[in-house]
């Protein structure tokens, strides 16, 4: 599968090495430089600089060939937002992480089910 995950902090490193161990292709997006390099120097994970909500930044990822876009930053609003802009520009699924309990009720599922969001997780 080609993965693309939104946020290089501790969830989307550790979603990364754990899909990476199952042999998928993993692209992380991210707009911290000093991290990424990081991340390069000891994986061969692909990473894009940048801010995921943007098109050219999802472009960049190829994001109409991911099987799977994952948003996990802090931000739940950015979050929400590059989901809905990976699944309008292709992105067979998309997931993000939420902070507040008010975006996992079932009326606000409803619709972001009707924007396209596939799953919402929230770790804490």
């Amino acid at each position: 599968m080609n993965i693309i995950i939104a946020g290089d902090g501790e969830v989307g490193l550790y979603l990364a090495e754990a899909l990476v161990n199952s042999n998928h292709n993993i692209t992380i997006v991210d707009p911290h430089e000093d991290l990424l390099k990081m991340i390069e120097s000891h994986t061969d994970l692909m990473t894009i600089m940048g801010d995921s909500t943007t098109i050219s930044v999802l472009q960049r990822a190829n994001v109409r060939k991911a099987d799977l876009v994952i948003s996990v930053v802090h931000d739940e609003h950015i979050n929400l937002m590059t989901a809905i802009m990976a699944k309008k520009l292709g992105a067979k699924k998309v997931i993000a992480r939420v902070n507040t309990m008010e975006n996992l009720s079932v009326e606000n599922w409803k619709i972001y089910q009707e924007l396209g969001i596939d799953g919402l997780v929230s770790p804490e």
